[in-house]
């Protein structure tokens, strides 16, 4: 056999993939090989893959650190009375103790990020996480902006 008929062979074998990629493998924790979708096909069927870049896990510690230092100015700006938690759900969490309120802020933020880690290559996880960070980045700077004067 010369490599045309090993290549037309190749081309005309059945697809090996059953089934498409789960969202959450054994891979997913393990660590697997796929970093991107390679197929044109698979980009509309198949959008999970195993392994992340740096750049989604910069993304996700920014996110992470700004949502940690969100809640801190929060609780600042609140003891010191200069503002309310306009969030009725988060407020409910403040009636309820400090450590509640850091805790359901988290939670929230961490599975959210889990969530857009997985959907990694959803057109829309690509634009909102982005959008994410420049949001949490002007409440951020309102949040400092309260805290001087």
């Amino acid at each position: 056999m010369n490599i045309q008929q090993i290549t037309d062979y190749s081309r005309t074998k059945q697809d090996r993939r059953v089934s498409p990629t789960p969202i959450i493998s054994k891979y997913s924790i393990k660590g697997g090989r796929r970093r991107i979708v390679r197929r044109n096909d698979d980009k509309t069927a198949h959008i999970f893959v195993d392994l992340y870049s740096t750049r989604l896990f910069m993304i996700v510690l920014s996110l992470l650190f700004l949502s940690l230092f969100d809640a801190y100015m929060t609780l600042t700006l609140i003891s010191k009375g200069k503002v309310y938690e306009a969030n009725p759900f988060m407020a409910y969490f403040l009636d309820h103790g400090i450590l509640h309120f850091t805790v359901v802020k988290l939670f929230i933020t961490i599975a959210s990020i889990c969530i857009l880690c997985i959907f990694k290559n959803v057109r829309l996880t690509r634009i909102g996480l982005p959008v994410a960070i420049k949001i949490y980045i002007l409440i951020v700077a309102y949040e400092c902006y309260l805290f001087m004067i």
